[in-house]
């Protein structure tokens, strides 16, 4: 009870004379033994034993739910100030970590299907427990010294608060809740084996500590997560910042080129001033903030540094450099060069124009100096919180081979015999990609009218593999198939691709017949449908293809009918069969050019309407004096504006603020608003958080009462807007 007050009139303890040493020996050998125990709180584990346990939406869990709950789960892991705890006890570290022991965690989504967030539980120990039982006697007895309110909490914070800068960009203290969340088990031990490699001494002497022994690649085997992230904690936070920087760019952790990770269950974690939130991506971790000018302040902030004002050979430098900006003095360059120019020129005429610059500035951010200078400008976009730049879409490909076979077959004799081998050679590479567009066309569009998004554990996510099986067993079924050569598969031919399209429109015009078979259950619509006129909800069908407007479904049935149709009789089969077997009839130069002409103009049709896979990302966004925004959207030359507010925010639709998949027939509410997807990416991170989140049974909520004696803070639901942010 001493160790629970600390304080009162005067120190409760002598602090001077207390044994810490024997006191954290004793506190660890009760966690060691599991007589003292912790909620561990990263990873699934804890969240996935909790939906198994609890089918109603709590607030709290009486003691007896407690240790159902932590029964035979991993011991928690946490550090206040230098000690860290967990599976292995306690353990005291010569750094500070902001990491304390919480009763009150994140355990459980609500019941509503609009709020994303994960809410926190209360945890509580019994009331007869002797700690607590005799509590409100020494409350008596402290109060008959005093009631006043005591001052050393105050003054334990006035002298404790310059320990750590609450103002970092570095954001190093939130890569703990990286490693916790974003990563699969597996690689976790790859981590601990890598950084063997990077702080070979310091992981060597941890594990030392902990007991283990014998090479990493030897006693992580039989770890568990508490056990990897308990010896992982042991080092300093810009150590295991260093480790997973090095462990992505040697490809000992594989991550995807656009695939952004992010922790989970413990998503809301924010660190400092600025809000910081962990990310890793191929380019490294970083802390990004809800803050969108953050990026360009770190930019600005960074390249005033890069030359010393009191060095007249500096200053004469940076005016060599900017000789072509206006402005009286060199400072007076830079700041209107910074004001005007793209991040990406400030960073290749600043940073990547000195050698000196350079390898200060990937110094600070931990960027590898040895790279090329797009990698390196890059990566340090990347670290600055700047968007992570988006890989090539398959269609990019695909028009570039079009285009090719366009003017070669233009550039050709009449009689294609004599350029044979060279068209053969160019007509390879381009059927082969036609096959590939055209499928995954085929899939998205598919998947993308059909699947139930909303009820998706990852809402309008598209997962290239998990949407390819769902196209296959969707339209194959969906009419009897005669020839197997019409049946698609994971590698279909061109003919069955072209059938798809055809079959696919049919079963569109088949289900607006029945639209009123296929309402989804009013039951899991989200809570603010019925509760608030200021937003709305428009997926009442469980294919989203239902909810467009009439005029689009009518223009989608029509559009992908005639893809079908004219790809069917543009001649681009006959020609591929002419050009990539020997022993029929070369095409001619006029048929090329014909079913060319034609299969452009049936691809035409369907990016018009959007089922094709093309990024769009965020341009610009314009804000009116009464806060209205118009956000625009940008693609190979197309863009498109959306309004803000808008009345469909908050239907998990993504925010616009990332790269997105807009499909522009899919319209469900006037004037533009339509279907749109991210990417999703198959990794371990993925395979790891499959399956989530649970939904608890809506309606059976189970809420503390006064004879449970707690404070629980309530929460409520996250409708972030999908416009922004």
């Amino acid at each position: 009870m001493t160790l629970l007050g600390l304080v009162h009139i005067e120190p409760l303890v002598d602090i001077e004379n207390i044994d810490l040493k024997r006191l954290s020996a004793a506190i660890s050998s009760e966690i060691e033994s599991g007589a003292l125990m912790f909620p561990f709180i990263f990873g699934r584990s804890l969240y996935d034993r909790a939906a198994e346990l609890f089918p109603e939406e709590r607030d709290y869990l009486s003691h007896e739910d407690t240790l159902r709950l932590l029964d035979d789960m991993p011991a928690g892991v946490f550090q206040s100030g230098r000690y860290l705890l967990g599976p292995y006890g306690i353990r005291e570290r010569k750094f500070e970590r902001r990491m304390p022991p919480t009763t009150s965690i994140p355990l459980q989504h609500c019941a509503d299907t609009a709020c994303a967030i994960v809410h926190r539980v209360q945890l509580t120990t019994s009331i007869e427990a002797g700690v607590n039982k005799e509590r409100p006697a020494l409350n008596k007895i402290l109060d008959q010294i005093s009631d006043e309110p005591s001052e050393w909490n105050a003054f334990v914070s006035d002298i404790t608060e310059d320990r750590s800068n609450g103002y970092s960009i570095e954001g190093h203290n939130t890569v703990v809740y990286l490693l916790g969340d974003s990563f699969s088990d597996t690689e976790l031990k790859r981590l601990v084996i890598h950084a063997a490699s990077i702080h070979g001494g310091e992981l060597h002497r941890a594990a030392r500590d902990l007991g283990l022994q014998g090479k990493p690649e030897e006693y992580v085997e039989p770890m568990n997560r508490a056990e990897l992230l308990q010896l992982l904690f042991m080092l300093e936070d810009r150590m295991l910042t260093e480790i997973l920087d090095s462990a992505v760019q040697e490809s000992v952790i594989l991550i995807p080129a656009d695939e952004i990770r992010r922790p989970r269950v413990n998503g809301r974690v924010r660190s400092g001033a600025w809000g910081l939130r962990p990310q890793v991506s191929r380019l490294g971790t970083r802390a990004v903030s809800g803050e969108n000018h953050l990026p360009l302040l770190r930019l600005s902030a960074l390249a005033r540094e890069l030359f010393d004002g009191d060095s007249a050979d500096e200053i004469e430098e940076l005016a060599w450099i900017l000789r072509g900006t206006p402005g009286k003095t060199a400072r007076d360059q830079l700041e209107e060069f910074l004001r005007v120019s793209e991040p990406a020129h400030v960073i290749e005429t600043l940073v990547l124009a000195r050698r000196t610059n350079a390898t200060k500035v990937c110094s600070d951010l931990g960027v590898p100096l040895n790279q090329g200078n797009d990698l390196l400008r890059d990566a340090i976009l990347w670290k600055l919180g700047f968007p992570l730049p988006r890989s090539s879409d398959l269609r990019d490909k695909y028009w570039r081979l079009h285009h090719g076979l366009e003017s070669l077959a233009k550039t050709a004799s009449v009689d294609l015999t004599s350029t044979a081998e060279g068209l053969r050679s160019a007509s390879s590479d381009y059927f082969v990609n036609l096959e590939e567009f055209l499928f995954d066309s085929l899939t998205f569009a598919t998947w993308a009218l059909l699947a139930d998004h909303y009820a998706d554990g990852d809402p309008f996510v598209f997962f290239e593999s998990k949407a390819r099986d769902f196209t296959v067993e969707k339209l194959n079924s969906s009419v009897a198939i005669k020839e197997d050569t019409l049946r698609l598969s994971d590698e279909p031919n061109l003919s069955a691709i072209v059938e798809g399209y055809i079959r696919l429109s049919k079963l569109l015009e088949t289900l607006r017949t029945s639209s009123d078979s296929h309402f989804r259950d009013a039951g899991v619509h989200p809570k603010f449908t019925t509760k608030t006129s200021l937003q709305q909800f428009p997926f009442r069908h469980i294919h989203p293809f239902l909810d467009l407007l009439p005029d689009s479904q009518v223009k989608l049935v029509e559009a992908l009918g005639k893809v079908g149709s004219e790809l069917n009789d543009s001649g681009i089969m006959t020609a591929r069969n002419g050009l990539l077997h020997a022993k029929l009839r070369i095409p001619t130069v006029s048929e090329v050019e014909e079913a060319l002409r034609k299969a452009r103009a049936a691809l035409d049709r369907l990016e018009s309407i959007g089922c094709v896979r093309g990024t769009f990302s965020i341009t610009s966004v314009q804000v009116n004096a009464w806060g209205g925004a118009t956000t625009t959207l940008v693609s190979k030359g197309r863009s498109i504006s959306f309004s803000t507010p808008s009345a469909y925010e908050w239907t998990k639709l993504p925010s616009l603020s990332r790269p997105t998949y807009l499909m522009q027939g899919a319209v469900f509410a006037p004037p533009n608003e339509m279907l749109r997807f991210l990417e999703g990416f198959d990794s371990d991170y993925h395979d790891y958080w499959s399956d989530y989140p649970h939904r608890p049974e809506p309606g059976n909520r189970e809420v503390s009462d006064q004879s449970q004696n707690l404070t629980v803070p309530v929460e409520t639901g996250s409708y972030a807007s999908s416009r922004v942010g």
